[in-house]
Parts: C-alpha cells; sequence; structure tokens
C-alpha cells in the first residue's frame, strides 16, 4: 500500500541533478525534519519547478513514499522569498550545507527549523556575520543532540571564569587547561560569549572561529565544507 501524499513547510537547502533526468532535492520542513526527495527535472520550457526550488526561501512541499527517498510532486510558494548578496548569500550556502551534513534524513523538529528561519531573517537583514555564524553552529549542535556544556567544567562543576582556559573534550566537556600551555585550549572569555553571556570582542570573536571550526571538525569529518572554499576565493 502506497503512503498518503503529504504536505510540508519547508525551506530548500540543496539542489542537484539525479540520475539522467531527475532532481535530488534537500530540505528542512517544520513538522518532518530534513527530507530527501526526487523530482522529476523541468526541461527547458518547464522552468517553473526549477525557479520555485531556489533556497533561502519557505515553499509549500507536495510529496509522497516511504523510507529515506520520497518524491516531490508539487512545490508552491510558502513565504517571501530571501534575497542574500555578497558574504550573506555565502553565508547561507555555508548554513544550508551544516545542515545537509549534520542533520540526518527524517531528523530535526520544529526546533530546528524555527533556528534556521532565524537565522535567515539574520542574513536577510545583512546582520554581523561572525557572531551570528558562531551562535548558529553552537544552537545547530545542540538541536542535533550534540550540545557543547559550555558553562561549568566536567570534573569539579566550577563556573566558567572568564579569565581562565579550557580544554575541550568531546563527550565529556571542559577541563582546565595547564596554567603553562595556550595551544589547544580556549578562553574562558570566548566560552562566556559563545554562550551569550557576554559580548563578543576581536579576541573572542577569532578564538570562537577556530573553537568552533574544531568542534564541528569531530562531526562532520574530514570532508571540506565546500562553502569555505567559496569564502576564500571571495576574500
Amino acid at each position: 500500500m502506497s503512503a498518503a501524499p503529504r504536505e510540508e513547510l519547508a525551506y530548500v537547502l540543496h539542489v542537484r541533478r539525479y540520475r539522467e533526468n531527475s532532481l535530488l532535492v534537500d530540505a528542512l520542513s517544520r513538522a518532518a525534519g530534513r527530507l530527501s526527495l526526487v523530482a522529476r527535472a523541468p526541461s527547458r520550457g518547464q522552468s517553473r519547478l526549477g525557479e520555485s526550488l531556489q533556497p533561502f526561501r519557505p515553499v509549500q512541499l507536495g510529496f509522497s513514499g516511504r523510507g529515506e527517498l520520497l518524491t516531490l510532486h508539487r512545490v508552491e510558494p510558502g513565504g517571501p522569498l530571501t534575497v542574500l548578496k555578497g558574504d550573506w548569500l555565502l553565508s547561507g550556502l555555508y548554513v544550508n550545507e551544516l545542515l545537509v551534513r549534520l542533520v540526518q534524513r527524517g531528523e530535526g523538529e520544529q526546533e530546528l527549523f524555527d533556528l534556521y528561519a532565524r537565522m535567515m531573517a539574520e542574513l536577510n537583514d545583512e546582520c554581523p556575520l561572525e557572531p551570528a555564524l558562531r551562535r548558529f553552529e553552537l544552537a545547530l549542535l545542540e538541536a542535533c543532540g550534540y550540545g557543547l556544556p559550555l558553562s561549568s567544567t566536567a570534573d569539579t562543576g566550577a563556573p566558567v571564569d572568564a579569565s581562565a582556559r579550557y580544554c575541550f573534550k568531546h563527550d565529556q566537556g571542559l577541563f582546565y587547561a595547564p596554567a603553562t600551555s595556550t595551544q589547544n585550549s580556549v578562553g574562558g572569555a570566548t566560552l562566556l560569549a559563545l554562550a551569550g553571556a557576554i559580548e563578543f570582542d576581536p579576541g573572542t570573536l577569532a578564538e570562537a572561529k577556530h573553537f568552533m571550526r574544531a568542534v564541528l571538525r569531530h562531526y562532520l569529518g574530514d570532508k571540506p565544507l565546500h562553502a569555505r572554499s567559496l569564502f576564500q576565493r571571495g576574500k
């Protein structure tokens, strides 16, 4: 018995060719999490589907099927198109790639959808990028079940001190770093800024970027993010 057709409000994350005459669409839906859908590729005279599958805007998806790969039948606009430019566009591509790489098919709930929608609104307003990206990365890990305990040490439960330095161990948490070493450690002020307890400054922003990159590498593996190379080419 075939699955009944479904409709979901979603954001398109990525579209690529699939086999000879189809498209593979990655999307983040409000109720069903991340979806992978197959759609018949539009011909030259039928561009409506391709135009509807633009990223950064909410769309109403009509689809059916079971398992991880679903069949997309219909796409309708679900809200205004967000037109990102420059570094905000590259940041949007980075955010989309993170979601595709970190969120498993069928995972994610409304919290994740709302997090993404807020990030799109910030990018559309041309927000300061570095603080927004660092806090999005942190919130995304939390939504995926990889939350970072940044407020206290794992062994003693002592609150993070802005003047101290810490080592972070995956699946364990924070530990005081040896006083004689700053390598592979992170400042308490950076951790507090990531947690939103204090404001970033240029020093903590730079350190937060390196810290979050190392944390994400643990979950992403060695395959580089394509969006990062686009950032580097644009500089």
